[in-house]
């Protein structure tokens, strides 16, 4: 009977063996791992004199991936068709005329350096709706809110610069993955005009009047001069950019101007006179006419209504105030 050291290192060769045959030969084509199996026999287990005598290992063999990576083109133009002599590239070629090209699908595992990578579709693909129906960016199975994109896809092939219109159809958030470098861009430049704005802001805040009354009388003026030209203040409604309230006051703070005070009282006076010669020329207000008007700025009327109020004193008062203060 087996005793529980012999036990486990068989276990342990076994597991040992498993793990060496998925890390070191699974992953071989049938070529290199004969060459690894037959390189092992002859340094482990084989007489001395036979290893010696074996032949020793040539160039590594070519497979048929080593032949479609070095002839493969995105894509093919006549010129390499009829370069197509070896077997090698009729392989490519074959391959090649089985892929559809009407979508493509894109790479985008390093889109922060704005690399990308494409392909055609295979049939496999095709079948399940990858690149068409599902989002066709590597490792995206999305099939909401897909838009088409026609991409200007530029790269190195054969040590030749070229460049052709690819398309794709992604989802949103691979789209954001596609567009980085020009949504960047944009975010860049508004968040510099939103910054403008809020300096252009801060310099008029800090050049505006602090004193309320005068910036109420800066905008008055400013809807005032908004309204239209001279005397638009006096036609109500018909003056754009006044409010009502500020036709009526703007009513009670216009004052006529000297010219056509003098005008209106001298209208009635007799021959010679001044009034009559300015009406007789033209110069005066006729009557009926509003003549233009003036604006005054408001009123400060804080100072006289903070005024105690003083009662009117007559000449008696005065006097009985006077001899109280001499005689007492």
């Amino acid at each position: 009977m087996a005793n529980l050291g012999t036990v486990r290192r068989e276990q342990f060769g076994r597991a040992q063996g498993a793990q060496h045959y998925a890390t070191t030969l699974l992953g071989m084509n049938a070529a290199d791992r004969h060459k690894q199996l037959v390189g092992d026999y002859l340094r482990y287990y084989a007489p001395r004199g036979e290893a010696a005598k074996a032949p020793q290992p040539g160039p590594s063999t070519r497979t048929d991936a080593d032949a479609l990576i070095a002839n493969h083109r995105f894509i093919r133009t006549e010129a390499d068709d009829a370069a197509a002599s070896g077997w090698e590239a009729r392989l490519a070629k074959r391959y090649y005329d089985r892929l559809f090209k009407e979508y493509a699908i894109v790479d985008l595992t390093y889109y922060k350096q704005a690399k990308l990578g494409m392909r055609w579709r295979t049939q496999k693909e095709v079948l399940a709706g990858k690149g068409q129906f599902v989002c066709g960016a590597r490792g995206c199975d999305a099939a909401d809110g897909l838009c088409s994109y026609e991409v200007n896809f530029a790269y190195q092939e054969a040590g030749e610069h070229k460049q052709a219109l690819v398309k794709l159809r992604v989802c949103p958030a691979c789209a954001f993955k596609l567009n980085y470098k020009k949504e960047k861009a944009l975010q860049k430049a508004s968040d510099a005009a939103a910054a403008r704005k809020r300096k252009r802001e801060a310099e008029a805040a800090e050049a505006a009047p602090q004193d309320p009354l005068v910036r109420e009388a800066l905008e008055f003026v400013q809807r005032y001069a908004a309204g239209g030209g001279e005397g638009g203040g006096r036609q109500g409604d018909a003056a754009e950019g006044l409010r009502p309230e500020d036709v009526e006051r703007a009513a009670r703070d216009v004052a006529p101007p000297p010219a056509a005070a003098a005008g209106g009282s001298g209208s009635g006076a007799g021959a010679g006179g001044a009034g009559v010669a300015g009406t007789a020329t033209g110069g005066g207000v006729a009557q009926g006419e509003l003549a233009p008007a003036i604006i005054t700025m408001p009123a400060d009327n804080s100072v006289w209504e903070a005024k105690p109020a003083v009662e009117a004193s007559s000449a008696e008062d005065e006097m009985d105030a006077y001899f109280e203060g001499l005689f007492l």
